[in-house]
């Protein structure tokens, strides 16, 4: 028992530890936004999809557009977009009715538009990509059920980046799997570590007390 207790105890540290810190690591490199599905967008003609909504949970849609890095301009290690695009979209409720809107720009120069992937890459490693995003929502549905949105991006009215798609990704607000599992890897080692230390501390006395009849006897 003694033995089983200092297996489970030692166990239970590196599960802990694993887990804690893959899973604070990974929970703070979160965004919030966890991918549910992805729409492709043709430029200049209106996207109308829907949101498989779950009641209770937060959306939010970004309509991304991607660049290739070649040709554009660097600024103290980060790449320049010149892009502009007309933008329109909105989500609907049940009854039909807007209750996110956007309308203006696409323009990674403007605050309201992120720019992922802008670092200059270091070294060997591939460069991220290049993609242009604006954010439509939140929304929180009330219920299970379709949620309507639109999408209206018109072409760049600059037309000097080289745009390699365009595409509308729905966000939920769920926790990603890989942070759940990894805090459910530090629980089980917690539990595993605590079982473990009571069972060597059981086993102590035991073999204790077991000592202490034995010079009774004599």
């Amino acid at each position: 028992m003694r033995r089983a207790g200092i297996i489970l105890f030692v166990l239970g540290v590196v599960l802990t530890a694993f887990g804690t810190i893959s899973g604070c690591g990974a929970f703070f490199a979160w965004n919030g936004r966890h991918p549910t599905a992805v729409h492709p967008i043709v430029l200049g003609t209106p996207l109308r999809a829907k949101i498989d909504a779950k009641a209770g949970r937060r959306y939010v849609v970004g309509v991304q557009v991607v660049f290739e890095r070649e040709g554009l301009e660097e600024r103290d290690g980060a790449v320049v977009v010149p892009a502009k695009l007309p933008l329109a979209a909105h989500i609907e409720d049940g009854s039909g009715v807007a209750v996110a809107k956007v309308t203006g720009w696409l323009d990674p120069s403007e605050p309201t538009t992120f720019l992922h992937g802008q670092a200059h890459a270091e070294g060997p490693r591939k460069p991220a990509e290049l993609a242009a995003e604006r954010l439509v929502g939140p929304y929180t549905a009330p219920a299970d059920g379709a949620v309507p949105f639109q999408i209206d991006l018109g072409p760049d009215r600059v037309g000097t980046a080289k745009i390699r798609e365009a595409r509308a990704v729905v966000y939920d607000d769920a926790l990603p799997a890989a942070i759940a599992r990894a805090f459910a890897a530090a629980g089980v080692g917690a539990l595993a570590l605590v079982v473990g230390a009571v069972a060597f501390v059981i086993a102590i006395l035991r073999s204790r007390r077991g000592g202490t009849r034995r010079r009774h006897f004599v």
